[in-house]
């Protein structure tokens, strides 16, 4: 599916990311892993990567609260594999407060890490993807992914500030979808609901944990939305909330 892909993986150290990983390995792709520390993005390719593809991937140190570091990451994936066709970006964070009690630098680090973050390696990639030509037989020249939250469509007590820093994560990724569908660009939003990850276990009950998309399902989601069998879903906020019906 996604067979000599050049693919830009942000966050690609944890649980989602490790599965994410794995998964683009599998369909084929050559993937740069970006983490604020290096031996974290070697340590999640040793760990997730299977060694007859390990070769397609790389570490990178990136911290994107800088912009420089994307324009960095951008520039090392052009260098090392020779172009770029997706990102897929799990960065984020999360500062839980009642909005009552919340400070306006609440609402900054919620936007710098998840905003301005995402921003820092979106536009560097949306500029290398622009400049470079439509590989023969593709429908797309570049491939967009920013993983959401559903809270950024209804946010709960206390996830106010999160969610309005992932509504504009939303946002943006639709904006770069309008303004560049002519240039053959797809981006879109993934609103992730609770993931069933190990940290997860611990406060939910097993009804709620297997209610929960697993690593796996959003790997394969994320996958599937940056390979050219997704090339008609742009501009969109996709939400993976697997059996959470409610």
């Amino acid at each position: 599916m996604l067979r000599d892909d050049v693919v830009i993986l942000a966050g690609g150290t944890g649980n989602v990311g490790g599965a994410t990983l794995a998964v683009l390995l599998r369909e084929g792709a050559r993937v740069l892993v970006l983490s604020r520390a290096l031996a974290h993005a070697e340590a999640a390719i040793e760990r997730y990567a299977p060694a007859a593809a390990r070769e397609r991937a790389a570490g990178f140190e990136a911290d994107l609260a800088e912009p420089a570091a994307g324009e960095a990451a951008v520039a090392e994936a052009v260098r090392r594999f020779g172009r770029v066709d997706s990102v897929v970006s799990l960065i984020g964070g999360r500062i839980f407060v009642p909005l009552t009690e919340s400070r306006l630098e609440d609402l900054r680090g919620n936007m710098d890490v998840n905003l301005y973050a995402t921003y820092n390696l979106m536009l560097p990639a949306l500029r290398a993807m622009l400049g470079q030509p439509i590989r023969e037989g593709a429908r797309s020249r570049g491939r967009l992914v920013a993983v959401s939250a559903g809270s950024s469509k209804d946010p709960q007590p206390r996830y106010g500030l999160m969610g309005a820093s992932k509504a504009a994560v939303n946002v943006l990724m639709q904006a770069i979808a309008r303004e560049h569908k002519t240039d053959g660009i797809v981006a879109n939003s993934l609103v992730l609901g609770t993931v069933a990850t190990d940290l997860a276990r611990s406060y939910l009950s097993p009804e709620d944990f297997a209610a929960a998309a697993s690593p796996e399902e959003t790997a394969e989601t994320l996958a599937f939305l940056v390979s050219e069998r997704a090339s008609g879903i742009n501009g969109a906020l996709i939400d993976l909330n697997a059996r959470e019906v409610d």
